[in-house]
């Protein structure tokens, strides 16, 4: 883009400005209460903090290289002081324009109770590097002039210099550095464990954890890693490339600078698109995350693609589990309410909630499965259901499913499969979002659903979170149902508030 040198210059510039502003504003599957870019694309949540009062969140924008005709990879920045209102900053960090950043800025993370707010991040061909603020808004960022603090080596190492995070403890720098570790014994997703005094000078330490077949497959590698503290264990938080698009965990000990996984879990399936995890602690001992969103629709014609999740507040359950909720500061964006009472439904019925509709909406639901072998809700629906989304729950199966067949009429939008086998050339597409999930007995079935025009996310008796994009195109896809199959159900009671928009 030509630089502004004259008034005529800029007057073009802000016409242009005005002209996307309304473009955009006119795409009905524009979210208008999530984090999102208020132009352009964006992707990895990348470094998130609170800091004075604030929250901030760092991620991959992208700027024209003025060297070549395409886009580089810039570490922007939107901050709020109530997780519902954001503000855009100018980028944190930019490429260098002198030819040396070819590939721009890539993931990385806030080092965790660092004395000074300190980023650690990835230049490709270069390795890992640092940059700090002394500023109270986190506006102003300086690279260290020792970057790259890790270089990636001469010579190939058991290492892999990939996207970082860090963390602050004792007066000692830990690094977990790259999404693979090369030491027998070391197949499948892990990574590298680094130690500093300085931030500066940096002694690799060897494997940080052994992945295990029966929970992840060889191909899935630890890439954009976050490591916490999580009640009385320990988090690692992670984005997988192969097979692409997976956010997963594993939760354990940490002892001796290794960490021992015991359980493992996802927060995406085949489908799904939800990426690149960050979370930041704040000043209330909150552990919030923060996820990209992936468009499932061509999004260059459009000017703008992707989305936070809202934010999630991470914890434990008594049996140490993983407890996922959306942060209470979304209440204040309600408005118009209505209740409904119990509803007994009978065998293969389905019940239109004629006083709910909406593409911006926070739905609460519980249903109790009686017999039902499926049960649910339907959101986006067109009065004759020729478009919408069913959510819905099989207790014999046990599983969770978005069912994303009639979503939308609109060819272009394609899901993608997440499964290895997508690399030898099978079917690389999907019409739904599953996931492993079973009740206890006597427990009923509690839907926390938020829609944001094309956005929807799906909390499930607070243990698993479905991260969904749909696109219907009719006007009228705006109706909620609910139904049984294979036996009777009970609703129990449905809330819904219709949401403010933060955002045009």
């Amino acid at each position: 883009m030509e630089p502004v040198t004259t008034i005529e210059n800029l007057h073009e510039h802000i016409g242009n400005a005005r002209e996307l502003r309304e473009y955009l504003s006119t795409d009905p599957h524009r979210p208008r209460y999530h984090l999102l870019p208020p132009e352009g694309f964006f992707n990895d949540a990348n470094c998130t903090i609170f800091w004075n009062g604030r929250y901030h969140v760092f991620y991959l924008g992208r700027m024209p290289n003025p060297n070549a005709d395409e886009w580089l990879p810039v570490l922007d920045h939107s901050s709020s002081c109530d997780l519902v209102h954001w503000i855009h900053h100018p980028p944190a960090i930019k490429p260098a324009t002198d030819g040396s950043m070819p590939r721009g800025i890539y993931s990385g993370d806030a080092i965790e109770n660092a004395p000074v707010p300190t980023l650690i991040y990835h230049v490709p061909n270069q390795g890992t590097c640092i940059a700090t603020s002394d500023d109270a808004e986190l506006i102003h960022w300086t690279p260290s002039p020792a970057n790259p603090v890790i270089p990636i080596p001469d010579e190939p190492q058991e290492y892999h210099v990939f996207d970082p995070c860090a963390w602050y403890e004792n007066g000692t720098y830990y690094a977990l550095i790259g999404n693979k570790n090369s030491r027998p014994g070391y197949k499948g997703d892990a990574t590298s464990l680094f130690r500093s005094n300085d931030c500066i000078h940096w002694e690799y330490r060897g494997p940080f954890y052994i992945s295990s077949r029966r929970w992840t497959d060889e191909v899935e590698d630890c890439a954009c890693p976050d490591f916490f503290p999580l009640g009385d264990k320990y988090m690692l938080l992670m984005h997988g490339h192969r097979p692409y698009g997976m956010a997963h965990y594993y939760l354990g000990h940490y002892e001796d600078e290794q960490f021992y996984p015991e359980t493992h879990g996802r927060m995406n399936w085949q489908g799904g698109q939800l990426s690149g995890p960050e979370t930041l602690l704040d000043d209330t001992g909150r552990r919030i995350f923060f996820g990209w969103i992936r468009e499932a629709r061509p999004w260059e014609k459009h000017g703008w693609a992707s989305v936070m999740t809202l934010p999630r507040i991470l914890s434990l359950n008594e049996d140490g589990s993983l407890r996922i909720e959306p942060v209470p500061e979304l209440e204040k964006l309600r408005t118009k309410h209505h209740h409904q009472e119990t509803i007994q439904l009978k065998t293969d019925e389905e019940i239109v909630i004629d006083e709910v509709n909406g593409d911006c909406l926070e739905l609460k639901v519980e249903l109790d499965p009686r017999g039902a072998t499926e049960l649910g809700v339907k959101v986006r629906r067109s009065p004759d259901s020729e478009e919408e989304t069913e959510i819905s729950y099989s207790p014999t199966d046990e599983q969770f499913k978005i069912d994303l067949i009639k979503s939308t009429l609109d060819d272009e939008v394609k899901y993608q499969r997440l499964t290895p086998q997508d690399e030898d050339g099978s079917e690389r597409y999907t019409n739904s979002q599953e996931a492993p999930f079973k009740l206890a007995e006597g427990e009923s079935l509690k839907l926390h659903i938020f829609l944001d025009k094309s956005v929807m996310e799906v909390f499930v008796n607070s243990r698993l979170c479905l991260t969904q994009r749909i696109y219907p195109t009719r006007a009228d896809s705006l109706g909620v149902s609910i139904f049984a199959r294979g036996g009777e159900a009970v609703l129990n009671s449905l809330d819904a508030w219709t949401v403010t928009p933060t955002v045009a």
